[in-house]
């Protein structure tokens, strides 16, 4: 029995012997990377021109901030936690539009003003509240100046006009926006 056990352990022994150890693959060395060039600065035009939007949360807008390239100089806003709050927004600089403009005559709302409604391709130019549903308009607040550029009460027409000073008021009753006509050309 001593012999038959230790043939058994023999064969255990030399069966366990003849394995191969197991080989862990190594990574294969990756290739040298070419030198870097570093005095090289090449800059790629953006494929879309990014383009600042006229439309603005005045509940999020503070002084100092630009909407379509004019300042904010003041802003008060109420019942701002509507969706559709009430929003008095001023603004500096200029910017130029074209639409049509209408002195009015004897208006029940409107009296003697001179009103301007932006064509709607020229809208982007102007900062809208992006709740506002109105079309873009607003009323000349140097009337003198803007009815010598113009006209007389009870002309209308087509014109591109240079304003400054574009200030937004929305409010449920009857307000409108306001601005100064720096220069007029009547088309």
């Amino acid at each position: 029995m001593k012999r038959l056990l230790s043939v058994f352990l023999i064969v255990l022994l030399l069966a366990g012997c003849s394995q191969k150890p197991k080989q862990v693959e190594q990574p294969a060395p990756e290739p040298a990377k070419p030198p870097v060039e570093e005095n090289i600065a090449v800059e790629n035009p953006p494929a879309v021109e990014e383009k600042e939007s006229n439309l603005f949360d005045a509940r999020k807008s503070k002084v100092g901030d630009k909407v379509a390239g004019l300042r904010i100089t003041k802003v008060e806003v109420h019942n701002a936690s509507d969706e559709d709050y009430d929003a008095y927004v001023d603004f500096e600089g200029e910017v130029t539009v074209s639409g049509t403009f209408k002195h009015n005559l004897d208006d029940e709302f409107l009296d003697h003003e001179i009103s301007f409604r932006v064509d709607e391709e020229w809208a982007s130019k102007l900062p809208m509240l992006a709740h506002d549903q109105r079309y873009v308009w607003f009323m000349f607040m140097n009337h003198d100046d803007a009815e010598k550029a113009l006209g007389a009460p009870g002309t209308e027409g087509k014109a591109t006009v240079t304003i400054k000073n574009y200030s937004i008021k929305y409010a449920h009753t009857e307000i409108w926006n306001t601005a100064d006509l720096v220069k007029a050309e009547k088309k």
